[in-house]
C-alpha cells in the first residue's frame, strides 16, 4: 500500500432526503464508490497508517480529536454546482465557506498537514469513469439541477472513518459533536 496498511480521514456526511438522493444517483453511475462510503466532503485526510486498521491504532487520534471538538463551531455545507478533476472525477461543488474552512485549520493544526496542496471543498458523486462516460456524465449532470439549484446542509457533527486494504467499505470509528462557542454575554446577562 503507498504509505501505509490502512486509511483515515475526517469528513462531514449531510444526512437526510439531499444525502440520500445523491447517493441514489451515485449508485446509479459508480457503484463502486457509492459502495464504498456514503456522500462526504473530506475535511481531513487522507492519512495512512501502520497496522491493523481497528479504531484502537486510533486511540491517539481519537484523544486528540476529543481535546479540540470544542474549538469547531457547527457550520453549513453549501452545495451546487457540478464540476470535474480531470480526466475522471465528477463531484458536486461546495463553496469555502468561513465555518468550512475554520473547521479544516483546527483539524488540520491537530492531526497535521494532508494530501491536499490546494484544498477544493468538494462531494464526489463518481470516479473512475473512463474519459469518455466521465464527459457524458458532466454534460448530463451540468443540466440538471446538482447544477442549477443551491442546497444548505447543518453540519453539528464530523466523523473519523478507517477503511483497511481488505475493507469493502469505509466505516464510521468516531463521531466529533461540534459545539456552538458560549456567548459570554449572554450568560451574563441572566
Amino acid at each position: 500500500m503507498p504509505g501505509g496498511d490502512y486509511r483515515i480521514f475526517v469528513g462531514a456526511f449531510p444526512t437526510g432526503d439531499l444525502a440520500e438522493r445523491i447517493q441514489h444517483l451515485r449508485q446509479r453511475h459508480d457503484p463502486v464508490t457509492a459502495r464504498s462510503t456514503v456522500p462526504h466532503v473530506t475535511l481531513a485526510g487522507t492519512y495512512w497508517r501502520t497496522g491493523p486498521a481497528t479504531p484502537e491504532n486510533e486511540a491517539q487520534t481519537i484523544a486528540c480529536l476529543r481535546a479540540i471538538q470544542d474549538q469547531i463551531a457547527p457550520f453549513d455545507l453549501l452545495l451546487g454546482g457540478v464540476s470535474s478533476f480531470e480526466p475522471d472525477v465528477i463531484y458536486l461543488e461546495v463553496d469555502p465557506t468561513p465555518g468550512l474552512l475554520a473547521a479544516r485549520n483546527v483539524l488540520l493544526q491537530a492531526l497535521g498537514p494532508d494530501k491536499h496542496r490546494h484544498f477544493v471543498p468538494h462531494l464526489t458523486l463518481a470516479m473512475h469513469l473512463d474519459r469518455r462516460e466521465t464527459r457524458a456524465l458532466l454534460a448530463q449532470l451540468q443540466q440538471s439541477e446538482y447544477h442549477s439549484e443551491r442546497w444548505s446542509v447543518h453540519m453539528d457533527h464530523l466523523w473519523l472513518v478507517q477503511r483497511g486494504p481488505g475493507d469493502p467499505a469505509w466505516r464510521y470509528i468516531h463521531r466529533i459533536d461540534l459545539v456552538s462557542p458560549v456567548d459570554d454575554a449572554a450568560l451574563h446577562r441572566r
